[in-house]
């Protein structure tokens, strides 16, 4: 089976945020199956799918696979001479419906939709796919914008109704959870769309460049540290929880406790970003680090002695899981997805809407330590997917359609 990535986004900006690194941890995961799997991206001046340069593959944790040429051989075909002139031998110029390594492999090959697109974006490329006799799955995250469009500020209900019923036109979606299955399947019904086969496939917890932790944390200092990682929009819940934090901290007495927050403001809500920096002047236990990087976020997550997600509204949670493969206990929501991902044990779920509910939960987990220890045996014990069988559910969806 041969799988083209349409990855043109990260590929090219190279965020790592949560969308980004599911495109890079599908794209490792089918390289460590062994697949034919090709990444490449929307060309709008070429109207057409073309290979990735150099530069974007290596953002996409792949260096050293991509060639700049296209096949040598090729100079040998008269009818690939055109191509060579008007690309000047770019192999990343060239439309994959005449390029000398893909051409005849379009056929019945599938591409893959990881990204959150417009819809008018998704139709287009579908419509070129289907020209050339590919199949189309899309990746689906959450509803949240259609459902909660008071919570997601920079996108518009309509705009991500758009974006759902889009995908409604595909061979296949494949959503992140059974959350988000069910809530695509409830969305389709009521707008009376084409009913393409859905599938949840949870994602992986795996963290790609960093092995499991498998020992607990031994206790070093007196402080008890803790750990927010998302960034600061009003789905997020940053308000409560500082409330929530300074409330347990009066309570706990003698622990010292400190949270660290993790993730970069959001422009739609600038007075979130104001008020966490207010508390953080206010109190020295409160510290916002805005600009983390991956190397020091892996720092912050191994220095934590229990994480908090007080997101109320996820299609996944992706740092709940994260927050497991480090072997920390997790405080989080006990509804939706968050409790899914918490139900096979190493976290306490509370309500996240809840102030006193969620200060309860950081006294238990701060105060009590033979009760976070516990809860650290749980993570250990746990079974985490990887991003190699993530890509394995994927394939099953697409040779089973």
């Amino acid at each position: 089976m041969r799988i083209y990535l349409e990855t043109g986004n990260t590929a090219r900006v190279g965020a790592r945020s949560g969308i980004p690194t599911v495109v890079r941890g599908l794209l490792s995961g089918l390289d460590s199956r062994q697949c034919d799997v090709h990444p490449v991206r929307w060309s709008f001046n070429e109207a057409a799918l073309t290979p990735l340069k150099p530069k974007w593959e290596s953002n996409l944790d792949r260096p050293g696979l991509k060639k700049s040429l296209l096949p040598l051989s090729s100079l040998s075909q008269p009818r690939s001479w055109p191509l060579w002139i008007r690309t000047m031998g770019m192999d990343y110029k060239a439309p994959v419906h005449l390029h000398p390594a893909h051409s005849s492999k379009l056929e019945g090959s599938w591409l893959i939709l990881p990204e959150l697109l417009q819809g008018p974006h998704i139709r287009l490329i579908a419509d070129y796919a289907r020209l050339h006799k590919m199949r189309v799955a899309g990746i689906f995250y959450d509803a949240i914008p259609w459902l909660h469009p008071e919570l997601v500020l920079h996108r518009t209900a309509s705009e991500h109704a758009e974006y759902m019923s889009a995908l409604a036109g595909l061979d296949a979606v494949i959503a992140i959870s059974n959350q988000s299955a069910r809530d695509f399947a409830d969305f389709t019904r009521l707008k009376n769309l084409p009913q393409p086969s859905v599938h949840a496939c949870n994602l992986a917890a795996q963290i790609s460049d960093q092995p499991r932790e498998t020992k607990l944390k031994e206790r070093t200092g007196d402080v008890v540290k803790t750990l927010y990682v998302s960034t600061l929009e009003p789905r997020k819940n940053h308000l409560l929880l500082l409330a929530a934090f300074e409330d347990a901290g009066l309570r706990l007495g003698g622990i010292n406790i400190e949270l660290h927050m993790v993730g970069g403001s959001y422009k739609e809500a600038p007075g979130i970003a104001e008020a966490v920096r207010t508390a953080a002047k206010r109190n020295p236990k409160i510290h916002w680090h805005e600009n983390a990087g991956s190397v020091e976020l892996r720092h912050f997550y191994r220095d934590s002695d229990f994480t908090i997600f007080a997101s109320s509204i996820e299609g996944f949670g992706l740092p709940v899981t994260e927050s497991l493969w480090f072997g920390r206990p997790c405080l989080c929501s006990d509804e939706g997805v968050m409790a899914e991902n918490a139900k096979e044990g190493g976290c306490l779920t509370v309500n996240m809407k809840d102030q006193k509910a969620v200060a309860d939960g950081i006294v238990k987990l701060a105060g009590e330590q033979e009760f976070r220890r516990e809860l650290g045996e749980q993570v250990l014990q746990r079974k985490l997917k990887t991003w190699n069988e993530y890509a394995g559910d994927v394939l099953q969806v697409l040779k089973g359609i």
